[in-house]
C-alpha cells in the first residue's frame, strides 16, 4: 500500500510537471512562431529594397556610360580641331562641354600634354573626371548589397525561430505521452521534456529579438 501510495503522489506531481511543461511549451512555441513571422517581413522588406537599388544603380550606371559616351565623342573632336588648326570649332565644342569634363579637360590642359610626357592621356585620367551618376550607382550598390546581407541575416534569424518551434513542439509532445506511461517511464519522459526545453530557451536566450 506504502508504495502504490507513493507512486500516486509521483504520478500527481508528474501530471502536475506535465501540464507546466506543456503550457510554458505552448507559449514559447507562440512566441517563437511570431519571431519567425516578423524576421520574415524583415528579410523581404530589405531584399525588396536590394533590388529597387539595383535596378536603381543600373539606370544610373546607363546614364553614366551614355555620359561617357558623350564626352569621348566631344573630346576626340576636340583634340581633332586642335590638330587640324580649326580653333573656332576647337572653342565651339570646349563651350559645349559639360562642366565636370570641362573641369577635367582645364586640368589636363594645365599639364601640359602637348609638351609634358608625364602628363595623363587624357582627361578622362585626371581626378577631376568624376560622374555623380556614376558615384550615385556606387553608393546605391553599396547600400543594396549591405540590404541584401541583413536580408540574409534576417532569413538566418527567421530560420532558426522556425527550428525552436519544432523543439518546443517536441516538448509539449513528451509532456503530453508522459500521461499515458507508468511509474517510473513518465518520470523519465517529463524529466527528457525539461532537458528539451531547457536546451531550446538557451538557444532562443541567444537569438536576437525583432
Amino acid at each position: 500500500m506504502a508504495i502504490r501510495k507513493k507512486e500516486s503522489e509521483f504520478d500527481v506531481w508528474v501530471d502536475f510537471a506535465s501540464v507546466v511543461l506543456i503550457s510554458v511549451a505552448t507559449v514559447l512555441t507562440a512566441w517563437c512562431g511570431y519571431e519567425a513571422a516578423r524576421w520574415t517581413a524583415l528579410e523581404s522588406m530589405q531584399y525588396n529594397e536590394s533590388s529597387a537599388q539595383r535596378v536603381a544603380a543600373a539606370v544610373d550606371s546607363g546614364r553614366f556610360n551614355t555620359l561617357e559616351v558623350i564626352d569621348i565623342g566631344m573630346f576626340l573632336q576636340y583634340v581633332g580641331a586642335i590638330a587640324a588648326g580649326r580653333f573656332d570649332e576647337e572653342a565651339f565644342i570646349y563651350r559645349r562641354f559639360r562642366p565636370e569634363m570641362k573641369r577635367a579637360v582645364d586640368a589636363w590642359l594645365a599639364t601640359k600634354p602637348r609638351t609634358n610626357p608625364a602628363a595623363p592621356a587624357s582627361p578622362f585620367a585626371m581626378p577631376q573626371y568624376s560622374l555623380r551618376t556614376g558615384e550615385e550607382a556606387n553608393r546605391l550598390n553599396a547600400f543594396a548589397a549591405a540590404n541584401f546581407e541583413k536580408a540574409t541575416a534576417a532569413n538566418e534569424r527567421g530560420d532558426a525561430y522556425v527550428r525552436l518551434t519544432v523543439i518546443f513542439a517536441a516538448v509539449s509532445f513528451l509532456a503530453g505521452i508522459s500521461t499515458k506511461f507508468r511509474f517510473p517511464s513518465h518520470i523519465v519522459i517529463v524529466v527528457a521534456g525539461f532537458g528539451t526545453l531547457a536546451f531550446g530557451l538557451l538557444h532562443m536566450l541567444e537569438l536576437p529579438v525583432r
